[in-house]
């Protein structure tokens, strides 16, 4: 399969496809040329998901090298090196992607968890505040921003961001759990209790949530 899909791309370079995907003849080339790159990020996808992960990174990377600016292709790179754990190399390809498509909610989202777990929560805010303003009805957006707010000490921001988590996702547990936090900072320790007792709900093993719980019941207590 890796075969087939190199000889795609080389095929589609020789054409000149690729050649033009940063400066447009027609309208009719350049889809052309995106779906060539479209059916090789597809490909490439598929020898991910079926554990190739190696072949899956090379035909992405030896493709970028013959159409650095195609989108599609160094989308489905990072999202691989996201899902890979490659927290270095994913956060460098997000932010090529972003540089072209300023717009990409999702690329903004995980560039956001990954510099929060890089341990740079306000660069991960900023970003997950773009995520939010670009996608304002997806609860993991704020699921992410609040978590984020909570490792800068901006309780209040975190409460806001807490609260609408849990209004848009409200069987989430992570959402009721960071809302807790948030409640018990801002010393509304009541709320706070509710919060975290309802994450536990929603998911009975989770172990901070339990946590956070029982440290709560001991300090008010």
């Amino acid at each position: 399969m890796r075969r087939m899909l190199l000889r795609i791309v080389l095929l589609a370079a020789v054409a000149g496809s690729f050649a033009v995907l940063g400066r447009v003849v027609s309208a009719q080339v350049r889809q052309r040329a995106d779906a060539i790159a479209s059916s090789i990020a597809s490909g490439a996808q598929g020898l991910y998901e079926s554990g190739q992960r190696d072949d899956a990174r090379a035909i992405l990377e030896e493709s970028l090298q013959q159409v650095p600016d195609s989108l599609v292709l160094r989308r489905e790179l990072a999202m691989q090196l996201v899902a890979s754990g490659q927290t270095d190399a994913a956060i460098e390809q997000l932010r090529l992607v972003l540089n072209s498509s300023p717009s990409d909610a999702e690329a903004a989202r995980k560039l956001g968890e990954l510099l929060l777990l890089k341990g740079d929560p306000r660069a991960a805010a900023d970003w997950l505040r773009t995520a939010c303003d670009l996608q304002p009805y997806n609860a993991m957006n704020y699921v992410a921003l609040s978590s984020a707010l909570l490792k800068t000490d901006d309780a209040a921001s975190a409460l806001l961001a807490g609260e609408r988590a849990v209004h848009l996702g409200p069987k989430v547990p992570q959402a009721h759990l960071d809302l807790g936090l948030a409640r018990w900072r801002t010393n509304d320790l009541p709320a706070a209790r509710q919060s975290l007792s309802r994450a536990l709900e929603l998911d009975p093993a989770n172990a901070a949530a339990r946590r956070a719980l029982a440290d709560l019941e001991q300090r008010s207590g």
